[in-house]
């Protein structure tokens, strides 16, 4: 991306700014299972830039009409135990418009091996999932789902105190029409 002096305001903030920033912290558990169809856990929200609180009921969350939502998803896999022989371990998830019963933007995959020295295979998908959402004439209710589970993965944002995988997050961007 190219800096262009000119695409400043008069108070050198870039222009463009989102109305807020909010990030929607996935829950963490030692028991939310890999299971292709199931909506991710997701929980507590936190504004980093001014201040939109989405509306989050059974794990799916609310885009108020009015505005564009960009999103993105990153959510965590860990293998819990051990695996007898080398496997390779992959899930991928997407966001899913529930309004519309539908897959929205990019997949995103997380991808691991299990008993060997290096990660020597090739894997192009990103592992973060993407969306552009009009919302300028209505609201979206909008999920995570899991699309596959290929492998030894079993548990998503799985926070126990030994083996930390780390949690899962959705960062939304709420942009003017």
């Amino acid at each position: 991306m190219s800096y262009v002096p000119s695409h400043k305001t008069t108070l050198g903030d870039p222009i463009a700014q989102p109305n807020a920033l909010t990030v929607i912290e996935h829950t963490g558990s030692t028991t939310q299972t890999v299971v292709v169809g199931n909506k991710v856990n997701i929980g507590t929200i936190h504004n980093w830039y001014s201040n939109f609180n989405p509306v989050i009921s059974n794990n799916i969350f609310t885009l108020p009409s009015g505005y564009y939502y960009y999103l993105e998803t990153n959510v965590q896999s860990y293998k819990v135990g051990s695996v007898s022989n080398w496997s390779l371990m992959t899930i991928s998830f997407q966001h899913y418009d529930e309004t519309n019963s539908s897959n929205i933007g990019t997949e995103a995959s997380n991808y691991g091996n299990y008993g060997n020295s290096a990660d020597n295979f090739l894997h192009n998908r990103d592992e973060c999932a993407k969306a552009l959402i009009d919302c300028t004439s209505s609201s979206r209710d909008i999920s995570i789902k899991i699309l596959s589970n290929a492998g030894n993965y079993d548990r998503i944002n799985y926070n126990s105190g030994q083996g930390y995988s780390g949690l899962g997050r959705t960062v939304t961007w709420q942009l003017d029409p």
